[in-house]
């Protein structure tokens, strides 16, 4: 019997704007903004150089992880650097995570992704001690440093699970959070407007990594972290609602880092 050969990805970085809208979720609007992209800032050198053209949110990015490529150029860009460089060392000394199936991660962009997320639960555990600090109110006191410890927990079992030690360098979305809520956080109503872009942030980080081929029991862990992050974003957004407090924008150099 003979197997279908599987069709060839599509190399982001050589496409053209027809073969772009043959990508699900690509319309031709979409396909010239990536175009526009790299050729404005040259190719595209890791998945997350991605998040940088308009529209692409974590859905979107895990059915462009799945259906096409990066080429030749596919390298740490200098964004993700830190992050890659968990990864690598994560690969080299971790223990693969265990799965039902005794399975590993299914490929590298996963192992990367998860790395990311230890990053930036760490990142958010450090916005949330710098948001606390400023607020009066003890319910948004207490609320907030339970959002803290659910970051924290996270880095840590998801280390665990990767058997891997923990890194003391920030990648450079940890280091944007951290200083947009050193920047934004200046009393209740800031600090909690700075937890709600941060959360935006990690929520779709835990979106796209559940788009990546994960081990049974590593996919249930981010399964069940994402929906710490889903009531966090929820209580935020309540609050600030209930409150009357108005949303300022939010700077480009966050949106960027997201």
């Amino acid at each position: 019997m003979t197997t279908a050969s599987r069709a060839p990805r599509i190399d982001l970085n050589t496409a053209t704007e027809e073969e772009l809208t043959t990508i699900e979720g690509i319309d031709g609007e979409r396909a010239r903004l990536f175009i526009e992209h790299r050729t404005g800032r040259g190719p595209f050198r890791s998945w997350q150089d991605l998040r940088h053209v308009p529209g692409i949110d974590g859905a979107l990015l895990g059915k462009l992880q799945r259906g096409s490529s990066l080429g030749g150029a596919a390298e740490p860009s200098a964004e993700a650097a830190a992050t890659g460089e968990a990864a690598e060392a994560a690969a080299g000394s971790a223990k693969r995570p265990r799965s039902s199936g005794g399975g590993e991660l299914g490929d590298p962009s996963g192992l990367e992704q998860i790395m990311g997320l230890i990053l930036l639960d760490r990142a958010a555990a450090e916005a949330y001690r710098l948001a606390i600090d400023v607020c009066k109110t003890p319910e948004i006191k207490k609320q907030l440093e339970g959002f803290r410890a659910d970051h924290e927990r996270h880095e840590r079992e998801l280390l665990d699970e990767l058997g891997a030690a923990p890194t003391d360098e920030p990648d450079d979305r940890g280091q944007c959070i951290r200083r947009y809520t050193e920047l934004s956080a200046r009393e209740e109503r800031t600090a909690l407007v700075a937890m709600r872009a941060n959360e935006e942030l990690t929520n779709d980080a835990y979106a796209s990594a559940l788009m990546s081929d994960l081990p049974d029991e590593v996919r249930r862990m981010v399964e069940a972290n994402w929906q710490d992050e889903r009531r966090h974003i929820r209580w935020i957004n309540e609050e600030i609602r209930t409150r009357g407090w108005e949303l300022p924008e939010v700077p480009s150099t966050m949106a960027e880092a997201a």
